[in-house]
Formats: structure tokens, sequence, C-alpha cells
């Protein structure tokens, strides 16, 4: 595993590295708290995301 992936945007990963972090991905996304405003995509961390914006706490 690529620990710089960890710090990288996902619209950023290659083919490759998609296909050999998979678990990675999961780790990245569980318990998201950002969605990308360009993508939709969404991650626990600011850092995978290229346009992060925090969810509302809607409770």
């Amino acid at each position: 595993m690529d620990d710089n992936l960890k710090k990288k945007s996902f619209c950023k990963w290659d083919k490759e590295d998609i296909k050999e972090n998979i678990g990675l991905i999961y780790e990245l996304t569980a318990k998201r708290k950002f969605v990308c405003q360009n993508c939709a995509r969404v991650a626990r961390y600011k850092a995978n995301l290229c346009k992060p914006k925090a969810f509302e706490n809607k409770e």
C-alpha cells in the first residue's frame, strides 16, 4: 500500500492505484465527512477530494 495515496485526491489516482488499493479506498470513504463539489465523491479526509466541502450536521 502506498502511503502517498492517503494524501492524494481521488481524481489523481490512476486505474492501477484503484485496482491495487481497493481496501484503502474503503477505509478512506468509510465514515465520510466531506463531499467533492466537483465530482460528488465522498471521503473521510479533505486531502482525498479536489474541492472538499464538509457535510452539514442535519441532526
